[in-house]
Parts: structure tokens; C-alpha cells; sequence
């Protein structure tokens, strides 16, 4: 399911009180006809997360995922 993880990412924050903190980039390289799209998640300014796929949303939710993985390891949890 496409979002699944920018969903989880966003449940995660909303419970924890702080989803104003998430801040989701996206940018395209390559050639117009096959960009590949690079998403990056910041948290309160600190880059948590890159991912780079063929699809914008692809790559938005695979940082999503890493940026969670990466919040819970850090309270010691686990996805």
C-alpha cells in the first residue's frame, strides 16, 4: 500500500505529541523521462532519513520507514 510507512511515521509523531517537527524534501535528478526521485526527512532541523527510488511517493515512504526505524531504535524500541 502506497504511504503505509509516511502514515505510521505520522501516527508515531501524533502520539509522542510532536508532528510539527517532521519536515519531508523530495527532489528529481536524472533525465526528465527517468528522474529518479530522492527524498529526504528532517526532524527539528536534523536529517534523519535519505531515500532515492524511480517513484516520488516510493521514495517518500521509504524514508518515512527509515525515519521511523531510526526514531525507534533511538527510544530503544523496535518497527
Amino acid at each position: 500500500m502506497s504511504g503505509q510507512w509516511r502514515m505510521e511515521l505520522n501516527n508515531y509523531l501524533q502520539r509522542n505529541g510532536c508532528v510539527n517537527g517532521l519536515d519531508m524534501r523530495v527532489n528529481p535528478d536524472g533525465p526528465p523521462h527517468r528522474p529518479t526521485w530522492t527524498a529526504v526527512a528532517f526532524f527539528n532541523g536534523v536529517k534523519y532519513a535519505q531515500a532515492s527510488m524511480y517513484s516520488q511517493q516510493e521514495a517518500l515512504d521509504e524514508a518515512a520507514r527509515l525515519t521511523l526505524e531510526l526514531m525507534y531504535r533511538q527510544r530503544g524500541g523496535r518497527v
